[in-house]
Order: C-alpha cells, then sequence, then structure tokens
C-alpha cells in the first residue's frame, strides 16, 4: 500500500524522533523472534504511526508508567534507560497531538501516535 506523505506541521527531527524511538521501544521489548509490525496512514484529520510488537504480557495498570521517565517495563531486562515512551509523548503533546498504548491479548504493546493534520501556529505551550 502506498501513500502520500502526510502534511503534519512541526519540526522534522523531532518528528522523527517519535518515529525512531516507537520503532526502538518495540524492538528492545520484544522476545527474541518476535515480530514487529510499523504502520503509518490518514484517518480524518489525523496522520498516525502504529507500532505493534509481540513482547511480554502488559496489565492495563502497568501502561501509564510507560509514559514516565526511567521506567523500564516490568521484565527490565533492557539496556536502555526507560525514556523511549516518555520522549515520544513530550513531542507528541509538544505538536498537539496523542499517544496510546495498548497491551495485546497474548503479549505485545500496541503503541499509537496522532498527529493533527492541519498546520498548528506552533507548539503547544502546556501539553
Amino acid at each position: 500500500m502506498h501513500s502520500a506523505p502526510a502534511p503534519v506541521a512541526g519540526d522534522p527531527a523531532l518528528l522523527r524522533q517519535i518515529a525512531l524511538n516507537l520503532l526502538a521501544n518495540a524492538v528492545r521489548h520484544n522476545h527474541p523472534g518476535g515480530t514487529v509490525k510499523i504502520t503509518t496512514g490518514v484517518l480524518e484529520e489525523l496522520a498516525f504511526i502504529e507500532v505493534v510488537n509481540t513482547g511480554p504480557v502488559l496489565t492495563l495498570e502497568e501502561i501509564p508508567t510507560l509514559y514516565e521517565p526511567f521506567q523500564r517495563g516490568p521484565q527490565r531486562r533492557s539496556k536502555g534507560f526507560g525514556l523511549g515512551l516518555a520522549v515520544v509523548r513530550a513531542i507528541t503533546l509538544t505538536h498537539h497531538g496523542r499517544v496510546t498504548a495498548t497491551p495485546r491479548p497474548g503479549g505485545g504493546l500496541t503503541v499509537r501516535v496522532d498527529l493533527p493534520l492541519r498546520a498548528c501556529r506552533g507548539p503547544a505551550l502546556h501539553g
């Protein structure tokens, strides 16, 4: 499926960082031999990127902590600093978007970032 790039207003380097952090997080918190699926698209007035992995089972109670700096998930096997999704959330909010994380039945996580297509006058001052 091919589509034209979605016109999202924002800092290109920061928007690229969202994608890189989502992908790195999905790979880092996956099982050996697991899969990662990336989907992008446009729905109504939002551009989105969705990253799904087949990692460990997470509970709904664990989801809010994923956005906290220095949180590294229940397994703590990661060599990261626990900043990936915290940075994704901060950048997304600055660009007037939203980020959601949803545990998958049987294990893994779906993380989705929605960003508005319409041009904003600048980054949000309060997120």
